[in-house]
């Protein structure tokens, strides 16, 4: 292994078998292991170690030790491995595993790009409209769209590929759909009370489209004529499972909701989402409206 004939290391130190730079603190290794009650170790548990050829090359290693205390003095034994081959294999799922990983990025740039293109379509024909309704219609549409495409542009960007930190996409989805709807700065006052929550990417595009439809439907309806007031979205989680609130203190609704029957696309859209989900939903009206999503994590 070390390509020396037995006669070359009788009677050697041990550091001829070694790194210089890891020689002392592997002779600092071996005084801590002969003052420890232990008979047993493995060395260098936190790091790897590495032996030395007689040519000067060095290989991977690990290493375990075992001590025999007798009068006057205490014998060793260690017994070493190479692991050359299982390295190479270790590194070389690591880089494979990087390259998915940079893969799944672009996929999710290019998702989102392409989600973009749609959205600015969507504008474009809705600015061409000349039907009011068609013109709503269109730029809900496109609301939608966008909602997915941040999605795809918050995994692009984050460090965990799996799941989407949901807080943080709320915090930028509902400021865009402020800017979508015109609502000047202080109008409608925001207020969140979010825990940290990890949603998967199915989860997260059906909760982002829930909440797109709700603060939507209160910036449209809940505050007419230029009134003020206050949306509030708050996530909760506990034993696997989450809730979601998107509430207003607008002028509500006369009548009860009636999801089940529900004619409007959005409100259609969140019971659909809903079931998707696993979860349930109910919404009421008491003032203003309450919408509070209810459904399983983890």
């Amino acid at each position: 292994m070390f390509g020396y004939a037995a006669k070359e290391v009788k009677g050697q130190p041990l550091d001829i078998l070694l790194p210089v730079r890891v020689a002392a603190a592997h002779r600092g290794e071996i005084r801590t292991f002969a003052q420890s009650p232990a008979s047993a170790r493995r060395m260098s548990e936190r790091t790897r170690i590495a032996g030395r050829r007689k040519d000067g090359t060095e290989f991977p290693a690990e290493a375990s030790i075992s001590k025999v205390g007798v009068p006057g003095s205490i014998t060793f034994t260690a017994i070493l491995r190479d692991v050359t081959e299982r390295v190479a294999a270790e590194e070389k799922i690591i880089a494979a595993l990087r390259e998915k990983e940079v893969l799944l990025r672009e996929i999710h740039h290019r998702v989102k790009n392409n989600l973009q293109v749609v959205a600015s379509l969507l504008g474009l024909q809705a600015r061409g409209a000349t039907d009011e309704q068609m013109r709503k219609m269109l730029l809900a549409s496109q609301n939608r769209v966008h909602t997915m495409a941040l999605l795809h542009e918050c995994l692009y960007q984050s460090q965990n590929l799996a799941q989407v930190d949901f807080p943080d996409y709320i915090r930028q989805l509902v400021p865009h759909l402020y800017h979508s709807f015109e609502i000047p700065t202080g109008r409608i006052r925001l207020e969140t009370k979010l825990v940290h929550l990890y949603l998967d990417l199915d989860a997260a595009v059906a909760c982002g489209l829930i909440i797109n439809e709700l603060v939507s439907n209160s910036l449209k309806y809940a505050f007419p004529d230029r009134s003020e007031g206050v949306i509030q979205i708050e996530l909760t989680s506990q034993d696997h499972t989450a809730q979601l609130i998107v509430a207003d203190n607008g002028v509500g609704q006369k009548s009860p909701f009636d999801l089940a029957n529900a004619k409007t696309l959005g409100l259609r859209l969140v019971r659909t989402l809903a079931e998707q989900l696993g979860g349930t939903i109910e919404m009421r009206t008491n003032g203003g409206v309450e919408a509070r999503l209810t459904f399983p994590v983890g």
